[in-house]
């Protein structure tokens, strides 16, 4: 369970998240929505202690992540892994090494141990045998990919994606989107997706959290956020189209 109370963060005297509080459940799954500029990056990185808050705190399984004036309880922190939105692979490390790497910074796992945790991480996301290749030989989809492996190499508590689909064709997209799924449906792990894709929704979570200008403007089940009756939401959300809205509902 991930509990954040009144979580407040400024950078220069400048606001950027303003008394977020919300409490994300054992089971459930999250997606994190809004504009550009809207602090859904910022949240994350300030709940994984990368930011120190001026005010609130953070508690994951009961412990204190962060908290003002104090420092971020790193032991708690390394349950979460981050699929960045560049996928963040090191250009000189082939597939392998750059998959394998959170595993060597932890030390104390044999090499035959690494080299099967690599090949069944590389399985999931459907990217068998590619162990040599460099990140300038694969498409943009299957760097997105690698960097999925990468999160599950350790069998992390939540795993957290950071606009998955960005950047990619609405084919490519789709193709991450559905390991992801399979990611969401297996309950290995919490996941926590930022995106302003707002196609498919239902697939990556049941709650859903709506940020604007580094506030909350709605935490609850996607199955009712159609019902909300804020015209920025339901424009975002494209309620008010022909589309059946319903459909977040199925």
């Amino acid at each position: 369970m991930i509990e954040v109370k009144d979580l407040s963060l400024s950078f220069n005297g400048q606001p950027i998240l303003h008394e977020i509080s919300f409490r994300l459940e054992e089971g459930q799954n999250l997606i994190i929505v809004g504009r550009s500029g809207s602090g859904k990056t910022v949240l994350i990185k300030t709940m994984m202690g990368l930011f120190q808050p001026d005010g609130g705190w953070v508690r994951v399984d009961g412990n204190e992540v962060v908290c003002k004036g104090k420092h971020a309880n790193a032991g708690i922190s390394q349950n979460f892994a981050m699929v960045f939105q560049n996928s963040a692979l090191l250009d000189s490390y082939n597939v392998f090494q750059n998959v394998a790497l959170p595993l060597y910074e932890r030390d104390g796992m044999e090499f035959d141990v690494i080299k099967e945790k690599v090949k069944e991480s590389l399985e999931i996301v459907g990217l068998e045998g590619i162990e040599n290749k460099y990140p300038i030989e694969l498409s943009g989809g299957m760097r997105k990919r690698v960097g999925i492996a990468r999160a599950l190499i350790y069998d992390p508590r939540y795993i957290i994606f950071d606009e998955p689909t960005s950047g990619l064709d609405p084919i490519t997209a789709a193709e991450v989107l559905f390991y992801i799924t399979q990611i969401v449906d297996s309950g290995k792990a919490t996941t926590i997706t930022i995106t302003h894709d707002t196609r498919d929704l239902q697939d990556l979570g049941d709650q859903i959290l709506f940020l604007e200008k580094g506030e909350l403007r709605y935490f609850g089940s996607i199955k009712q956020i159609h019902q909300s009756a804020d015209p920025l939401i339901r424009q975002f959300m494209n309620l008010d189209s022909n589309e059946d809205p319903a459909r977040l509902t199925q």
